[in-house]
């Protein structure tokens, strides 16, 4: 039948042996390939069963039932009201055309109550016919049923109330035992800020003992691949959806095992035409979000989650240029470990690390958390605050954790303390993702800030129940979850008052050379020292440790000089999140992404949009080719 439709020989066997392997169908394989035209492919099946083809169906024509939802993950068939009653829209398969034939050859009435359309046009409908019911569900629904793990309230009542009567506290001992309180003030976060450095200085110590594992081969291609839905959350990126397409399509997984999905919303005309134009493939569609609560990454995740077709999820940005092999190493990680791994981190490095001092200490950072303290806590199975990028999921642990919340602004760090308190452990990956830092320091200021209040929420969510949190968690995890999220935090906003403690302390020495020192007061005084000195030479260690040689060399030394004004910029941001949190806690202040011009350059050698070749040399990052 296919080589009468004008495919060749080669293309129908190679076809024909492609869907033996994944287990699909011939015409699938053609399709996924672009060998044949979904419209004209399936208007020429209407026409050999003598039935109505429909180009579109509109979202008032849709009979919404309780089960219209799970044609979002499957091929029909859609119920249709029209002028003349009731029809069915059906997507017929060529393996079964002769089998259709002789039914309504027996029934031919039938053809009056049945017309033909493709995948790609029911999902349109469908998604439409349901987007404002469907929208609200997954905006509330978190709140809903699982109220404490929710963001969309800041903080309660109890919360509230603990946090007003400390702060009252405070003050009066502020007033009345003001050397007293100053101490107290001082030892608590000290104690946060030596735990951070402790944790940070174990890792280091641990990446030095265990050696980093080689590269893993290139996993072959098996039979029996699952279906691997990929997530791309786009908000305002028209300029970067050729790069993304063209990364995307570059990732070694067979086009008709893939279910991609752009999600944008749905008043981004600019980046939703970007796609269009870009004339993707029958395993791609655009997700069109309703104008509905929080404009969010995670509300725009979930929504798309609702018609995610495969047993294994991946995340990615707009700027992001994954490893080709990376959904072949996650799927042969996960085919390989026990039930409870749920999740998988890949390595994240910065492209544009020699922009300025800025993209310089961004990488130095990214290169510490994803390739030293992260693997040091996957060994341990500890929870990990995911990075918002490359997490690769097994569908049922996503589902089960609860999903992304819409309300929380960080949500990669929220959803990988929910998914460990629900019994899964996040594991790593070799192979990397390449990605742009901020450049500017504004836009840096937003979207660290962005972070921070994120964490903040994730902090006060998990507090609302301590005893609970600490029961899910066990207790190695209660205090891991403390120094990431709380004493990340708190080393972030009292890293200034460090510095004021010591000059405090050094200027009331000097303004009376005889006055005596309490041996608290030098003990603190020394620790301040060493947790500053210790943050900062520990920021550098893991960050160069975790550096390839090429890295190391594209790094400027003097830019390390601008670590303590980098950290005191964290701080600032710590302060402006606290302050979003209390104004504006739901806003998301979007990251602008721009391709460094190593990438232009390279996609002007090639020819491609987003280039064929990223200059970085990064571990675990294969050839585009």
């Amino acid at each position: 039948m296919f080589l009468g439709c004008g495919i060749g020989k080669p293309h129908v066997h190679a076809a024909a042996k492609a869907a033996q392997t994944n287990a699909t169908s011939i015409e699938k394989e053609l399709l996924a390939e672009g060998l044949i035209e979904p419209d004209l492919y399936y208007r020429w099946l209407a026409e050999q069963l003598g039935l109505a083809y429909l180009e579109r169906i509109e979202p008032s024509e849709v009979v919404r039932l309780d089960s219209t939802d799970v044609l979002l993950t499957r091929d029909g068939p859609l119920r249709v009201s029209r002028a003349k009653g009731q029809i069915t829209v059906i997507v017929p398969e060529a393996r079964y055309l002769d089998m259709h034939r002789a039914q309504l050859a027996q029934r031919p009435r039938l053809r009056d109550r049945l017309a033909v359309a493709s995948p790609a046009t029911i999902r349109t409908a469908v998604w439409r016919a349901g987007a404002a019911d469907r929208v609200r569900k997954i905006t509330f629904e978190l709140d809903q049923d699982h109220l404490d793990a929710s963001a969309r309230r800041v903080m309660t009542g109890p919360q509230g109330f603990v946090l007003g009567t400390a702060t009252y506290g405070f003050a009066t001992a502020f007033l009345l035992w003001p050397a007293g309180a100053f101490a107290a003030m001082h030892l608590c976060l000290t104690a946060f800020f030596s735990g951070v450095v402790l944790l940070r200085l174990s890792a280091l110590v641990a990446s030095l003992v265990n050696t980093p594992k080689p590269l893993p081969e290139r996993p072959a291609v098996d039979t029996g691949l699952p279906v691997y839905t990929l997530l791309i959350a786009l908000r305002n990126e028209a300029e970067m959806v050729p790069a993304i397409v063209s990364r995307i399509s570059a990732l070694r997984w067979p086009k008709s095992r893939l279910d991609i999905k752009y999600i944008c919303e749905i008043s981004d005309t600019a980046t939703i035409s970007a796609l269009q134009s870009q004339n993707l493939g029958p395993e791609s569609e655009i997700v069109r979000i309703p104008d509905f609560g929080p404009r969010t990454k995670p509300k725009a995740l979930q929504y798309a989650l609702q018609g995610a077709r495969g047993s294994l999820i991946a995340v990615y940005d707009a700027e992001d240029k994954p490893a080709p092999g990376q959904l072949l190493e996650a799927w042969t990680v996960f085919r390989n470990s026990d039930p409870s791994l749920g999740c998988l981190q890949s390595p994240l490095a910065i492209a544009n690390l020699r922009s300025n001092w800025i993209t310089g200490l961004f990488a130095l950072e990214y290169s510490g958390l994803f390739r030293v303290l992260i693997p040091f806590l996957a060994r341990l199975r500890m929870p990990i605050p995911l990075g918002g990028t490359s997490n690769h999921f097994l569908r049922s642990a996503l589902e089960k954790a609860g999903g992304w919340d819409p309300h929380n602004v960080t949500e990669d760090a929220d959803l990988g303390l929910r998914l460990y308190a629900h019994g899964y452990h996040t594991g790593t990956l070799s192979r990397a993702t390449v990605e742009v830092a901020p450049s500017s320091l504004n836009t840096w200021i937003r979207q660290r800030t962005r972070w921070l209040k994120g964490w903040a929420q994730t902090w006060l969510v998990a507090m609302r129940r301590p005893l609970h949190t600490g029961r899910a968690l066990g207790a190695g995890g209660f205090v891991i979850f403390q120094l990431m999220i709380a004493g990340m935090l708190v080393s972030a906003l009292a890293h200034p008052l460090m510095f004021a403690f010591i000059g405090f302390t050094i200027a009331w020495l000097a303004s009376d050379p005889g006055a005596e020192i309490s041996t608290l007061q030098r003990t603190l005084m020394w620790i301040d020292l060493g947790n500053i000195g210790g943050s900062y030479l520990t920021f550098f260690a893991m960050g160069w440790r975790g550096f390839t040689l090429h890295e190391r060399a594209r790094l400027s030394s003097r830019w390390l000089c601008m670590t303590p004004v980098y950290w005191l910029l964290m701080s600032y941001a710590g302060w402006r999140a606290l302050g979003q949190l209390a104004s504006n806690a739901h806003l998301w202040e979007k990251t602008p992404h721009h391709a460094p011009p190593e990438w232009v350059a390279a996609a002007k050698g090639s020819g491609i949009a987003g280039g064929s070749e990223v200059v970085e040399r990064v571990k675990g990052i294969e050839p585009s080719s």
